[in-house]
């Protein structure tokens, strides 16, 4: 919720979230592994805006059929892992 508010400027209630999916991630080889949490808020308040202009370049609502080649690894893959009813992936290993 936190990064919802610094990143977008949107207002998530904690009671309105659930855990998605986990994606266990190794960036690159010897890298430490990382845990991506993936959550799935029910609703918020807000209008999406970018509020990190040094990080991204614009907010935009996907079809899962139609996402754009620029994304990243970990998100495609919780996106894949979602939409296949899985709760957990590993990317990296």
């Amino acid at each position: 919720m936190r990064e919802a508010w610094e990143e977008a400027g949107l207002v998530i209630d904690p009671a309105g979230v659930d855990l998605a999916h986990v994606v266990h991630v190794v960036d690159a080889p010897g890298g430490p592994p990382l845990m991506q949490l993936v959550f799935r808020a029910r609703r918020w308040n807000g209008e999406p805006k970018v509020l990190e202009t040094d990080k991204y370049l614009a907010w935009k609502w996907w079809p899962p059929h139609e996402l754009p080649d620029r994304l990243v690894s970990y998100t495609r893959t919780a996106l894949a892992g979602i939409a296949e009813g899985r709760v957990y992936s590993q990317l990296g290993w």
